[in-house]
């Protein structure tokens, strides 16, 4: 796709639904579609105030007319408030599309590691764009009250040869019979030949430095690491 050029664009929130106690999933119209598209993985810059930008990347299929985010209100930082504070028929003003957290041309395996809403660019590689059949998504959150779009991420993966997904869990309850632990020693422990992959990682700071420094002890080449710090 070529590159577009970042723009000044106004957005109409046309549904806002509830996930979690703290994760929210917003649904916004672009009024200007026009001139405007994203490549999966990317991001808008959103403006809170005068001097206030936060970035958030797109949760849903390349769509010049509308767009997904999923945003964690738990920081309660000038972005939770802004959107926690927004409701069905506001408008938002962002900056787009940014960002080069994209999927390569490349053969390779691609390896996706998202935590919390670090989900976003993943959902939107999967459900738009480059067709890729040869990936594993591993997605790491704390506890069952915490989970959402599993069974979709289920149905999305299934449809696809060669393709797998594991929701992993550091705090589940005693009836949980799914993975448990850090997602990073799942992703180390199932997935073979990681010289030969593409890893994708994207979500909290502590994630991305352990599975940086794993990838790098095991001589993954660093130009097959791409990294999206979302905290």
């Amino acid at each position: 796709m070529e590159a577009i050029k970042p723009q000044q664009y106004t957005g109409i929130i046309t549904k806002k639904l509830q996930l979690t106690k703290t994760v929210f999933h917003f649904f916004i119209q672009n009024e200007n579609p026009a001139i405007y598209n994203f490549q999966p993985g990317q991001y808008g810059t959103f403006i809170i105030d005068e001097k206030t930008r936060r970035q958030y990347t797109f949760a849903s299929a390349p769509d010049p007319k509308m767009f997904e985010l999923v945003v964690d209100v738990s920081p309660m930082g000038p972005g939770s408030k802004y959107f926690l504070s927004k409701d069905v028929g506001d408008r938002v003003e962002y900056l787009s599309p940014l960002g080069n957290f994209t999927l390569s041309e490349n053969s390779l395996k691609k390896i996706f590691v998202a935590t919390g809403t670090g989900i976003a660019p993943f959902r939107s590689m999967i459900l738009g764009g480059k067709e890729i059949s040869n990936y594993s998504l591993y997605w790491g959150l704390r506890y069952e009250d915490d989970m959402y779009w599993d069974m979709e991420m289920k149905s999305l993966v299934g449809q696809l040869t060669g393709s797998q997904y594991f929701m992993c869990l550091s705090k589940p309850g005693e009836n949980w019979d799914g993975l448990v632990g850090h997602v990073t020693e799942h992703v180390l422990e199932r997935e073979k030949n990681l010289q030969n992959c593409e890893f994708y990682l994207c979500g909290n700071s502590a994630m991305i430095v352990e599975m940086e420094q794993r990838l790098s002890d095991i001589k993954v080449p660093k130009e097959q690491v791409k990294i999206d710090l979302f905290y």
